[in-house]
């Protein structure tokens, strides 16, 4: 995997290879799907690149807004994890960002398993 963080005006996605973690940071506010390919492409490396005792968490904690393009793309990353059933994945959020509380536990609706943790 050669990609490890993507980077915009608002906004940074970083991948910490030693804890398996991937942050999200800022205001991600991207109009479509073709702009957050790049996302995509780094989270589904990540996801290619661990093998199966690996837990892969998603840290929402200082990403401040999302877009409903971003949470599809979530979403959409979040069933191929489920269908791939390869690594447990893991989602953090923060209580004191309101769209985080209602929207990131949706996500265990797509993958029951997946472990959401509002902190």
């Amino acid at each position: 995997m050669t990609i490890e963080n993507v980077n915009g005006p608002e906004y940074g996605v970083e991948y910490n290879v030693g804890s398996h973690a991937i942050s999200f940071i800022g205001t991600i506010r991207l109009q479509s799907n073709q702009e957050y390919a790049p996302i995509m492409t780094l989270l589904d490396g990540v996801h290619d690149a661990l093998d199966g005792s690996s837990t892969l968490t998603l840290d929402f904690r200082q990403l401040r807004f999302l877009n409903s393009s971003g949470i599809n793309t979530i979403s959409r990353f979040v069933i191929k994890a489920r269908k791939a059933d390869k690594v447990l994945l893991k989602v953090l959020g923060n209580q004191e960002i309101y769209w985080q509380q209602k929207t990131l536990v949706n996500l265990q609706r797509l993958w029951p398993t997946l472990q959401v943790e509002i902190q």
